[in-house]
């Protein structure tokens, strides 16, 4: 209806003008118009199809709690540099419940947001134990594939092959299907990188572990994965059959008690409640001791 409304008013404007250049000048932007809208229109049926999480969030939730210089052990660490550098590489941070592994991923992901080049893709998910919406393989593998076809337009063949078959086009998402068009846009993608935080928080780890494996040694994915997850038996017997023992890091509490005693020296010297103690370092340096002490590592 749209393009019969606008060739009707391209006709008139040449019978009032006479120009059949005019003419053909409207006909023209009148498929290009329709062609957009089309494109636009598919785009958004798809979207909706996906019915994706939106881990960005978590994101933005996680980051707002980390305090500016800390987790630069790990972003500075040469496990984290020569991670960036190679592909088909895999890295799994593991630490004790509350030691900040969520806190850490995002600002992995920021520093990677910084360094990533237009032709790289980064693509990230984070398991959510308070949110049903984003605890099963299949919302990861949504929101895998919902970033990929919003970042990168000459990924999108296998979706829209996808969209317009028969059996898929107009029905549920099967999680085969997810696995295999993700792996099909991965395998048209360059030099992607995926974020996954808090596999533990997985309803379906079990398919989650087994998904991590088949992608890290299918030869069409070229790219590297970086994993945050507690250090449980379930988790460590499977990745440990696969995964090299160098790409295990540990949160230790040397770590984490570092960025601890950042946060509580800025917090002590900043803090107007203890500005009365600002003449006094040894006292201030008791405080932050106590506190760090107490903290122990959390």
């Amino acid at each position: 209806m749209f393009q019969v409304l606008v060739l009707a008013r391209a006709l008139t404007t040449f019978a009032v003008s006479g120009s059949i250049v005019e003419l053909a000048t409207h006909v023209r932007d009148t498929g290009e118009t329709v062609q957009e809208l089309r494109q636009v229109h598919r785009e958004s049926d798809i979207r909706d199809w996906l019915s994706a999480p939106n881990s960005s969030i978590n994101y933005t939730d996680a980051l707002g709690k980390r305090h500016e210089g800390t987790g630069l052990w790990f972003t500075d660490g040469q496990l984290f540099t020569n991670w960036k550098k190679r592909s088909n590489s895999f890295l799994w941070l593991h630490g004790i419940p509350g030691c900040g592994k969520t806190v850490l991923t995002s600002s992995i992901i920021e520093h990677l947001n910084r360094v990533t080049t237009p032709v790289q893709v980064l693509l990230y998910f984070y398991f959510d134990s308070s949110d049903t919406n984003k605890q099963t393989l299949e919302s990861m593998l949504r929101s895998l594939v919902s970033q990929l076809y919003q970042s990168q337009p000459d990924s999108r063949g296998p979706l829209h092959q996808l969209w317009g078959s028969p059996t898929e086009g107009s029905h549920q998402l099967s999680t085969k299907s997810l696995k295999d068009v993700l792996l099909a846009m991965l395998g048209r993608a360059n030099d992607v990188s995926i974020v996954l935080d808090a596999l533990d928080e997985s309803t379906t780890r079990n398919d989650l572990l087994a998904w991590l494996r088949d992608v890290s040694e299918d030869g069409s994915f070229a790219g590297r994965i970086l994993v945050t997850a507690r250090r449980e038996e379930g988790i460590e017997s499977a990745l440990q059959r696969w995964m090299q023992p160098q790409d295990r890091i540990s949160m230790r509490q040397s770590h984490v008690n570092g960025d601890i005693r950042r946060y509580v020296h800025d917090t002590v010297h900043e803090s107007k409640e203890l500005e009365r103690w600002s003449k006094a370092p040894e006292v201030q340096n008791e405080i932050k001791t106590g506190i760090v002490k107490k903290a122990d590592g959390m």
